[in-house]
């Protein structure tokens, strides 16, 4: 009888401990602070996603980061209309491996215009013919240190 009291108390304290520890207190999501030219991006409200609009046709836009979190704010991953697409010359890095680092398909490009924090990335968005709109979803930065574009371009 007392083992299973002793086993008891014990499984008490293993659950209480394990509650208490799941504290989600030192779990913050730092925004990532951003210089936009070429296209306006609205931020939702309390999420770290921007929206914006592009017409159909050809479209440039720059992203350079700022502030205290600037030399998070890169690439790390693009979706076109939900298919993930990979990095030209990927080696399995976060960061950019050099400012010659390139995401591009059909849908368009992006460029890095520096080589070192903050860096600069130019856009270059494709025509779209199609008589579908085309979403785009970039990922800047990673884990807690993070920003989402996503983009609708017009259709023709």
């Amino acid at each position: 009888m007392r083992t299973k009291e002793l086993f008891g108390i014990t499984m008490l304290f293993l659950y209480v401990f394990c509650f208490i520890g799941c504290s989600n207190e030192d779990e913050v999501f730092h925004s990532l602070s951003m210089d936009v030219d070429g296209i306006e991006l609205t931020k939702e409200k309390k999420s770290e996603i921007y929206w914006g609009e592009a017409p159909a046709d050809r479209m440039k836009f720059t992203i350079t980061g700022k502030g205290k979190y600037a030399d998070l704010t890169y690439i790390t991953s693009v979706c076109i209309d939900g298919v993930s697409q990979t990095q030209k010359n990927d080696q399995g890095k976060r960061e950019p491996v050099d400012e010659y680092s390139v995401w591009e398909g059909e849908w368009g490009y992006i460029k890095y215009q520096t080589k070192l924090p903050p860096y600069c990335m130019q856009f270059e968005l494709a025509p779209n013919t199609s008589d579908k709109k085309r979403f785009y979803e970039f990922q800047l930065g990673y884990g807690y240190w993070h920003a989402i574009v996503k983009i609708i371009q017009k259709s023709r």
